[in-house]
């Protein structure tokens, strides 16, 4: 019966009813769907990493077939997109087979990508087709494929040709998924965090959505339990219309979610060329069943506090008295919050111990948390000082005014603009941590890669010379030999000629000398960390030395090859190296962009689209602020109104007890999350983020106080004569 009655009170309850339960139920919906998009971010990692395990093969992987087969692949490039290809012999009759193919091809076949036998039909044979000579036989099907725009070919050789191929190594079986990613539990820590920030202000637009009419609606219960109504009765009546809404969210989530994930899907590489699978974005079954259990239970939770005070004194409702005024207690969950992450981020760089990991990772998961709610229950304090600050400062009826509203009810003041505040702080800890995830090559501020515009570097890693005729042919060809202890032996007179290097060249790139020299030298000659198949060996060169008389005996490392300048002329180098040697690895300018990004690409390609939302739901939750502030307040207005204010000066009351909040609280919250990034890295790996996302934070604010702005004509209606008898 309670419930039943509950439906027809929350129904029943007019526009503003309404209202309010739409408002929940996008709110709902919205913080679900980033709840649980955060929840997949751990498993597609996961995912990739076990896609990407038929690409690490070497000659130690674990027998799978019960013949050999030679093998040699390269990651190669093409118009700046990753194409892998992969030169197999099979040395009996039942090789081993990667995933997503039913054999391996044959001398002359070639099996490909759907995606690379596309690109294939669309492009000249001698910038792309060459690389992979053979009939085409077949595709590979998803389950060996990173994503459905990967680019990869599997070209069947002879064993004759691969026995004599530089590079090339025998195979007992093909590397099979079971690699964890690095540092697990640390990521699903990160994930964590990132959607513990970005669902913040989510969390308190609907908050403020449940505070609609929330002293009218208070109220109402408490009518209803001084007519004989019991607590749980009234607690149902309550809960029936908060829960409803919820529900409905969820749902819209779990449908927006589902929606969203191709799309999510689409901007995923996670340092590869190929976008993930939308089959891999997908968050376990258990968790999407706590998410949404919690959701629940939270809002309903919410619902509860707020009817306490009509559950114990319901007379006390009409009657309010003024509560204690915030002390500096409710600094200690910030300092908390603070310190913790201090702790975690300091202790945790030498920590080997499991032990103490495991409890330093449990400090860094809840400094997070103690971050939050101090925040929430601070801001009231601020709010208090800002009143005593226009109190001293005022010099005019409208300033002591609003002064004196905020020191009455500073708590009020703070949840008005409390998701501004907290939009602002995720915004800026995002940018921070992205901005400290870049390291930003010199050539950056020159506007230039380190290559030269229209040079090719082929990096044949010791490749008989003898091979090499077809590239040493074209003219201008500068040769980087490698020399002892990894030094490349060129000459700089050559190699500034194809270059961004000035001379002399630096003879040492250790830890201790110019970073700009190691970077530079890095983006020239250093294959990948992050290798995509096993023939990309991590290789950084230690220093430059000039070619001596017994340079020529020396292996050659990198072919700097010129062109006509036409991505057309660098694709054929690029495909007459990888014919030439199928072990060679090419690069062009365009491979090597400023900045060089070593950062997480996967938080770099969503940032700016979690910093879109973020400003959206800050200024809805701040123009719901103002509105919810008119209509509690309609009554007092339209007595001052009615006593000889002008709407002007009431509408100024707003502006000021809401602006002024708005400009403090950001500004601490832009301050806290730059103290945060301080306290958490070293002073040499702090930078700060470039001056247009400080500018764009600002714009960001101006434009969410603007939309709540729209709620100003509201005072019109609200402060008319009748509005004197209203309620």
């Amino acid at each position: 019966m309670s419930l039943l009655l509950g439906v027809r009170l929350a129904l029943a309850g007019g526009r503003e009813s309404v209202a309010r339960m739409v408002l929940m139920t996008i709110g709902v919906a919205v913080g679900m769907v980033l709840l649980l998009l955060s929840l997949t971010g751990l498993p597609a990692r996961q995912s990739h990493i076990d896609r990407l395990a038929w690409h690490r093969t070497t000659a130690q992987s674990p027998p799978t077939a019960e013949d050999g087969a030679w093998w040699l692949a390269v990651t190669d490039r093409y118009a700046g997109t990753d194409v892998i290809r992969v030169n197999v012999a099979a040395l009996g009759p039942r090789p081993p087979v990667p995933p997503g193919v039913e054999r391996l091809p044959g001398p002359g076949e070639v099996v490909v990508s759907p995606a690379l036998a596309e690109l294939l039909r669309s492009v000249p044979d001698d910038q792309l087709r060459d690389r992979f000579p053979g009939r085409i036989v077949g595709t590979i099907g998803d389950e060996g494929l990173l994503g459905p725009s990967e680019l990869v070919g599997i070209v069947g050789r002879t064993p004759e040709e691969m026995e004599i191929a530089h590079g090339a190594y025998e195979i007992r079986g093909v590397e099979r998924p079971g690699e964890r990613l690095d540092l697990y539990e640390l990521v699903g820590i990160l994930h964590g965090i990132i959607a513990m920030l970005v669902i913040g202000p989510v969390m308190v637009f609907v908050w403020v959505a449940t505070r609609i009419g929330g002293m009218r609606r208070e109220q109402r219960f408490a009518a209803i339990r001084l007519a004989g109504a019991s607590r749980l009765q009234t607690a149902a009546l309550a809960t029936v219309e908060t829960g409803g809404a919820t529900t409905v969210g969820i749902v819209l989530g779990w449908l927006g979610y589902q929606a969203a994930r191709p799309i999510v899907a689409s901007r995923l590489t996670f340092g590869h060329s190929a976008h993930i699978f939308t089959q891999d974005l997908v968050a376990p079954t258990w968790q999407v069943v706590a998410s949404m259990s919690a959701v629940l239970v939270l809002a309903v939770s919410t619902t509860l506090v707020a009817l306490r005070p009509a559950q114990i004194t319901p007379l006390g409702v009409h009657q309010r008295v003024p509560r204690r005024p915030p002390g500096l207690l409710r600094l200690a969950p910030l300092a908390i919050g603070i310190l913790g992450l201090w702790v975690s981020s300091m202790a945790g760089q030498d920590e080997t111990n499991p032990i103490t990991s495991f409890l330093i990772s449990l400090v860094g998961l809840f400094s997070p948390v103690a971050l939050l709610m101090g925040i929430a229950l601070s801001g009231s304090l601020v709010c208090l000082w800002i009143s005593r600050g226009l109190a001293r400062l005022s010099g005019g009826a409208a300033t002591v005014i609003v002064a004196r509203r905020i020191a009455v009810d500073p708590y009020s003041t703070f949840r008005a603009v409390s998701g501004a505040a907290v939009a602002m702080f995720v915004a800026t800890m995002l940018g921070m941590l992205t901005a400290n995830d870049r390291i930003v090559s010199p050539t950056a501020v020159e506007g230039r890669s380190v290559l030269d515009q229209g040079v090719v570097a082929v990096h044949v890693q010791g490749a008989p010379e003898e091979t090499l005729a077809p590239l040493l042919r074209n003219d201008g060809v500068v040769i980087a030999r490698l020399g002892t202890g990894r030094r490349i032996v060129v000459a700089c007179a050559e190699l500034i000629r194809v270059t961004n290097l000035e001379c002399p060249l630096p003879a040492s790139l250790g830890d201790g000398d110019d970073i700009n020299d190691r970077l530079k030298s890095e983006q020239l000659f250093a294959l990948p960390t992050f290798d995509a198949t096993s023939a990309d060996n991590i290789f950084r060169p230690t220093g430059f030395v000039e070619p001596g008389p017994d340079a020529a005996r020396m292996p050659i490392q990198t072919l700097f090859v010129p062109t006509d300048g036409t991505p057309a002329g660098q694709e054929r180098i690029r495909t007459l190296a990888a014919a030439t040697v199928p072990v060679s690895r090419s690069k062009t300018s365009q491979d090597l962009p400023p900045p060089l990004l070593l950062g997480a690409p996967a938080v770099d390609a969503v940032l700016p689209y979690a910093m879109v939302f973020v400003m959206l739901v800050a200024a809805a939750s701040l123009t719901l602020s103002v509105i919810n502030g008119i209509m509690e307040r309609r009554r007092p207005f339209a007595l001052l109104r009615a006593s000889g204010v002008r709407l002007g000066q009431l509408r100024r009351f707003v502006l000021l007890e809401t602006g002024i909040p708005l400009v403090v609280t950001v500004f601490g919250g832009v301050g806290l999350a730059m103290l945060l990034t301080r306290v958490m890295l070293p002073p040499e790996l702090w930078a700060m983020p470039e001056p247009t996302f400080f500018i764009g934070l600002a714009a960001s604010t101006l434009l969410a106080f603007a939309v709540s702005l729209i709620a100003l004509p509201l005072m019109n209606f609200a402060t008319r004569h009748d509005s004197i008898r209203f309620e």
